[in-house]
């Protein structure tokens, strides 16, 4: 049975005057209907030609129901208009699931990313008074500092008046419990006013009284919800009960709320005991964070004036604690001072994943205007069935919007993994790793986020059906024949956006992938292959002196001598590429005894041999620089070049601790020591810092009051015997062999030092370069599709111009010419673009210029080359064309 006598079969099923007014109409829609049906290969044999005569009768008869009731909006045609738009979504199962499937990696990338920025810098702190809570910070022109000395605290603390409290705090490791039931928490010392500053109110008991929170106060402690209920088994009497601390008893004068949560350390506190701070102006040591609660009715702007105002009497009071520089106190947020430059490279970071989200959009949009060029007729023909124009455009949005929320959902599952590997790839020192999660307000962004890109490429569908809605059906057939020049020129303006928007992230990836590549050859100064390090959680009561430390590490060597797995283990105060002490010393013997602060580090002998640091000059730390010997010291070369450019540093004097002829303890007076070896520079503090000047000293002369101010246990390093064994084991059991009171060290390869010293670079790279392989393969996907379309759009123009003589080069050449073209103006855009943004790309670089033309050559030849791929298969796909099939067709 022929399509046409199944049509006439089927057209009785009209209204008899709808079939007199558009029958012929109808009828030419559904020739054209089959025609492409026929041309993609879809429509073989009286079923399918019957179901598609069906799809006709039933658009005419539901337009003309519709038309009769005036097209007025109604929950029921807004259920009918859903029906049917998820009918065709289906129907089209390829075209919805492109769809889908590239808005979701557009809005799974976006909700991830939002996730981290939410979580870090969006939400409030989880205090009862965090509109109140203002930070502190010291103003040194160049830089603004976080912490302050123990003098500008006590000042501030004293004179402000636009304060309710200030307090400060220090964050601790802790053994709770006794025997068998020890475990090691968090805890903080606390000064009096913390919890006032916070707005927290006790569960129960009381605060800290001022004769609490001094130097040698009672030993009383406010313990956490969690510690109340697995200590004290809920008990109500728990107020005046013992708590053993690091095995001190401490009487429980309160208890936390559940709700207590302090986001300025990584792990849940415990435990509060009393800072008991000491007053003293003279102190430089920048180590106390402040924080302060703002009275009620006093604007943040002029506390800040209240604040301000100390300065010069401060200044006028200590001269010499205020330099030429300095602006004195500010205040500052959680964001500015403790997430830092994090900030802005969230900030930016969220910037690229909108870009991406953008090329989503634009792919989609050109997807849903080829459908809507595919369209035409069937547009006609509801127009000429009495469908107005916003009925229609309703429609189109109606499909959108289905397509942008199953995206939404799709999106929202992709982002869960996506924040679990943000937060695996996040350095450690992003603040708040702990709430980033997929809650509600994730949820939202991820919805709005669909909705108005549903507007977008929804609109720009409703557009591109404008002139079907306009016109008569005959001439929209005969249009869709030809082509669509105009709307062509509009897919074409999309792709060169998402090219231009794709060589700006391609820029920024190689940039940071250069950047990691350069610091990961640079030399660290020390060789950490084969070396293990040990560190412990918690430095126990019976090591407080440097003495007991010293005693430690003795006994540890002797023990894994002869091990079969041990070659050799050293101490320090500190692994190298972690941050040890900023300490002042004196030159004495020099004019004006020179003076300056450098890295301070107690090391056990071998310590150098072991990490393959060289010996420049004079020799190393020995077994005989004992506590009782004469006071030894080593340097670095930087050390050299600073102060002894000129003349040799052996047998030089060092008065450590010592600044404008006073001791910053007097424990620390008379120890002068002497410079007897020069070793070569390592990168103490991170590898894109030039090589800090460092002192070194023997760990049996190191002064006790230097080794407190960490109040950590010192760091182990140690070399393995190839073939003898588990290394990680065998430390495990020495140190439980030498005291099995030691908590349980964590041992891992000194490798992960200088892997977590890269985090931040290794982050920014990575996701950049995901989020721009992501552009890219859209991009890609973007190139092929409007190319694919264009060329059958063009079918007859091709088969005419190989019928007159054009070869396959031909043909060939001018596909590619035209896929080629919009991407060449994207990329040189995109170039611009990128040059432009130099200035926010060039705090995050090293060893590479923003402007770098070997990194900007490369990723342009990326793109292009994609490019060129993703055109190949449709100009191949026109050269195979053959011109008389394809002339009959028409």
């Amino acid at each position: 049975m022929s399509w046409a006598r199944i049509y006439r079969v089927a057209l009785r099923a009209l209204p008899p005057d709808l079939r007199r007014k558009h029958g012929s109409a109808m009828e030419a829609l559904f020739a054209h209907e089959v025609r492409q049906a026929r041309e993609r290969g879809r429509v073989r044999g009286g079923l399918a030609a019957a179901r598609a005569v069906w799809d006709v009768v039933q658009r005419g008869v539901y337009e003309r129901l519709r038309s009769r009731g005036g097209g007025r909006w109604s929950m029921d045609g807004l259920g009918q208009d859903v029906t049917r738009s998820l009918r065709s979504l289906l129907k089209a199962g390829h075209f919805t699931t492109a769809v889908v499937l590239t808005l979701a990696l557009g809005i799974g990338a976006n909700s991830a990313v939002f996730s981290v920025v939410d979580a870090v810098l969006l939400q409030p702190l989880p205090f009862p008074n965090a509109d109140r809570v203002v930070h502190l910070a010291w103003d040194g022109g160049t830089h603004v500092q976080s912490y302050l000395t123990r003098g500008k605290y006590q000042y501030w603390h004293d004179n402000v008046r636009s304060f309710d409290a200030v307090a400060t705090w220090r964050d601790f490791h802790g053994r709770v419990g006794e025997a068998s039931q020890v475990s090691v928490v968090t805890g903080l010392r606390v000064s009096r006013e913390f919890l006032g500053v916070l707005g927290y109110s006790l569960g129960q008991g009381r605060d800290f009284m001022a004769t609490e929170d001094v130097s040698g106060g009672a030993k009383v402690a406010i313990v956490s919800h969690e510690i109340w209920q697995s200590r004290f088994g809920g008990a109500s009497d728990v107020v005046g009960r013992m708590l053993h601390l690091n095995e001190e008893p401490y009487v429980v004068v309160g208890v936390l709320p559940e709700s207590f949560q302090f986001p300025y350390v990584d792990e849940p506190v415990r435990v509060l005991v009393p800072l008991g701070l000491s007053v003293d102006p003279m102190d430089e040591g920048e180590n106390w964070p402040t924080i302060a609660s703002l009275r009620e009715g006093v604007l943040r702007q002029e506390a800040q004036t209240d604040v301000s105002s100390l300065t010069a009497s401060f200044a006028a009071e200590y001269p010499d604690l205020v330099y030429r520089r300095d602006l004195g106190m500010k205040l500052a947020t959680f964001s500015e001072l403790y997430v830092g430059e994090s900030a802005k490279a969230l900030w930016i970071l969220m910037g690229v994943v909108v870009l991406v989200f953008l090329i989503s959009c634009a792919n989609v949009a050109n997807l849903f205007l080829a459908r809507a060029m595919q369209r035409r007729g069937e547009t006609a023909l509801r127009a000429a069935l009495g469908a107005s124009r916003g009925r229609l455009a309703r429609l189109v949005l109606t499909e959108a919007v289905l397509v942008a929320l199953a995206a939404g959902s799709l999106g929202l599952l992709m982002s869960r993994w996506a924040v679990s590997l943000l937060v695996s790839l996040a350095p450690s020192e992003l603040p708040r790793m702990g709430t980033i999660a997929v809650d509600w307000r994730v949820m939202l962004f991820t919805y709005v986020a669909a909705l108005a890109a549903s507007i977008f490429f929804g609109g720009a569908a409703a557009w591109a059906a404008w002139p079907a809605a306009r016109g008569r059906l005959s001439e929209v057939l005969k249009q869709s024949a030809r082509g669509a020049s105009g709307r062509g020129r509009t897919r074409e303006g999309l792709l060169v956006v998402q090219s231009a928007i794709s060589m700006v992230l391609l820029a920024g990836a190689g940039l940071l992938m250069v950047t990691l590549f350069s610091l990961a050859r640079v030399d660290a100064g020390f060789d950490p292959e084969g070396l293990v390090a040990v560190r412990f959680p918690v430095r126990p009561p019976e090591y407080q002196s440097s003495q007991d430390l010293w005693d430690l590490q003795q006994r540890v060597r002797e023990q894994v001598q002869g091990s079969a797995a041990i070659a050799s283990i050293v101490g320090a105060t500190n692994l190298p590429l972690e941050r040890g002490i900023n300490f002042p010393m004196t030159i004495g013997g020099r004019p004006g005894d020179f003076e300056g602060a450098v890295e301070w580090r107690a090391v056990t002998p071998d310590y150098f041999r072991t990490l393959g640091v060289p010996i420049v000059a004079g020799r190393p730390f020995e077994d005989t620089d004992v506590e009782k010997g004469p006071p030894v010291v080593i340097v670095n070369e930087a050390f050299v070049r600073r102060y002894f450019l000129d003349e040799n540093p052996i047998g030089q004097r060092i008065e450590i601790g010592r600044i404008r002829d006073e001791f910053i303890d007097p424990s620390l007076a008379g120890l002068g020591a002497e410079i007897v070896g020069v070793v070569g520079d390592i990168r103490e503090v991170s590898l894109r810092a030039d090589p800090r000047r460092t002192m070194y000293v023997p760990q049996a002369q190191a002064p006790t009051r230097i080794s407190n101010v960490l109040g950590t246990m010192p760091v182990f390093i140690a070399q393995g015997r190839p073939g003898g064994g588990s290394i990680e084991r065998a430390l495990v059991e020495a140190f439980r062999a030498v005291d099995p009171a030691l908590p349980r060290p964590q041992v891992f390869p000194l490798d992960d030092v200088v892997t977590r010293s890269l985090a931040r670079e290794r982050f920014g790279a990575v996701l950049l370069s995901v989020f721009a392989a992501l552009a890219l393969a859209l991009t890609a996907v973007g190139v092929y599709g409007v190319l694919a379309y264009t060329v059958r759009q063009r079918y007859r123009e091709i088969a005419i111009r190989m019928a007159l003589g054009a070869g396959g080069l031909q043909v060939r050449q001018m596909v590619l010419r035209q896929g080629i073209t919009p991407v060449l103006v994207g990329l040189l855009l995109g170039l611009a673009a990128s040059l432009g943004l130099s200035r926010i790309m060039v705090q995050y670089l090293w060893g590479v210029t923003p402007t770098d033309p070997a990194t900007l050559a490369a990723v342009a030849t990326i793109l292009l080359g994609v490019a060129l791929a993703a055109s190949w298969i449709p100009a191949r796909e026109a050269v195979r064309l053959d011109p008389v099939t394809t002339l009959k067709a028409e």
